[in-house]
């Protein structure tokens, strides 16, 4: 499209024509209707607002949706356990132009990738074991004091809590200086006999209980969900070995301790549970401005930025406070969390709410801005002739159980230095009739 321009001649022709239109207005610059529309702030807090309340939930997450496996032991903290299997594992290899079943499985060892930033070894090393698991165990509700904890079958561990092991099936000592730092392994050879383990683990006939994951002294090791290393002798061509390496299909921990302390006033975010933060906020639809005479109208402004600003407690007390960062959002709740509770019907993600929570920070007292700009002018289109809903929202990490603890920050009931605050910056809605 080709720019048009005015030379003064014709653009006198232009405006005298538009002039001459029936019901068109010329303005001249600067006194366009609107450009005097005033710009507010204003700080509200619980009590200033006709309703605020906030609670938090758990269960949304657990040990079995972790990205890790938190082993521990004699640190006077946590008592951890690692349970592990390998529900299949590749029992033949292609030689000499076919399928060859295996001969016999050779120099089984588990591997595993350790997350240096969060393990804490003993001056003189930590002894990290596999141990056979004498008890069949569900991935998704094993517990300290329960091999299967569902809502229809509940079988303790046999052993008593804790879970039920066996033999040591193979151990390593772990020292900083042993440990390869480019790539942090971590490698325990089987001291059994491989063929006659693996296909155990092959035959269906029988439950595959897999391997535990001890701490045999003392030490933190947070690991990665295992693989195993594995040699195929084919039928086919007995002096021939292939190595194959499998991951593990099931993972999980069991641990001694649950979460402490009331979360009355408390908004709690993260942990291997994963705690979530709801919030309800009843906004009124005018407020006071500092410097104004009379009450300004919040609803049908335009609300320019929106943040709830929370403020940090202490670090939970060890081991449930978190030793990473944490990414979080927000969703919109969509129905009333007071009555539903954890089961309350989760909405739309909140576009601009992601935040990168740094414990850092927390521990030196910065607060959190949470960005809820799109979500606060949803609720100002809404007419002035309406009953508005609540603002109701989660806080809650992305994704979940990325860290053992969580972080707490301070509620509508808690005390007035820890409650949080909503900062909104909003334009004047301005009418102006057309002469």
């Amino acid at each position: 499209m080709k720019n048009l321009i005015l030379v003064p001649a014709l653009a006198a022709l232009f405006l005298m024509t538009a002039c001459e239109r029936g019901g068109e207005i010329i303005v001249a610059p600067g006194e366009a209707p609107g450009v005097g529309a005033p710009t507010y702030e204003v700080v509200l807090f619980p009590g200033t607002v006709p309703n605020w309340v906030d609670s938090s939930f758990f269960g949304f997450a657990g040990p079995q949706n972790a990205t890790f496996l938190q082993i521990e032991n004699g640190t006077d903290q946590l008592v951890s356990r690692g349970l592990t299997r390998f529900g299949f594992l590749e029992d033949s290899a292609f030689i000499i132009d076919t399928v060859s079943a295996a001969l016999r499985f050779d120099s089984a060892r588990v591997v595993f990738t350790l997350d240096s930033t969060r393990t804490v070894l003993a001056s003189t090393g930590t002894t990290l074991q596999i141990v056979e698991i004498l008890q069949e165990w569900d991935r998704g509700s094993a517990n300290w004091g329960f091999a299967v904890d569902s809502p229809s079958v509940q079988e303790p561990w046999t052993a008593g809590p804790g879970g039920s092991f066996g033999a040591v099936l193979g151990d390593t000592l772990l020292t900083w200086e042993g440990l390869d730092a480019s790539n942090d392994s971590v490698v325990i050879w089987l001291d059994v006999d491989s063929d006659s383990l693996l296909k155990s683990w092959l035959d269906t006939t029988q439950v595959n209980t897999g391997l535990g994951v001890l701490v045999g002294d003392s030490g933190a090791v947070v690991l990665q969900l295992p693989r195993i290393h594995y040699e195929l002798i084919p039928e086919v061509d007995p002096d021939t070995s292939i190595e194959f390496r499998v991951f593990a299909t099931d993972g999980t921990f069991i641990f001694d301790r649950m979460q402490e302390g009331s979360t009355a006033g408390i908004a709690r975010v993260g942990g291997v549970d994963g705690w979530r933060a709801y919030t309800e906020i009843v906004l009124p639809d005018s407020v006071d401005v500092e410097g104004v005479d009379g009450k300004v109208l919040l609803r049908g402004a335009t609300i320019n930025k929106a943040q709830v600003f929370l403020v940090s407690h202490d670090p939970p007390d060890p081991p449930f406070a978190a030793d990473q960062v944490i990414f979080t959002t927000s969703y919109d709740l969509v129905d009333d969390f007071t009555v539903l509770g954890a089961k309350t019907p989760v909405g739309n993600r909140i576009f601009g709410s992601d935040l990168q929570v740094d414990v850092d920070s927390l521990v030196a007292g910065d607060t959190l801005a949470l960005n809820l700009t799109g979500r606060i002018q949803q609720w100002a289109l809404e007419p002035l002739d309406s009953i508005a809903l609540p603002v109701r929202f989660t806080l809650r990490a992305l994704p979940e159980a990325t860290t053992f603890g969580y972080w707490e920050f301070g509620g509508a009931d808690d005390e007035p230095q820890f409650r949080p605050v909503l900062r909104i910056v909003f334009t004047q809605r301005t009418e102006f009739l057309l002469p």
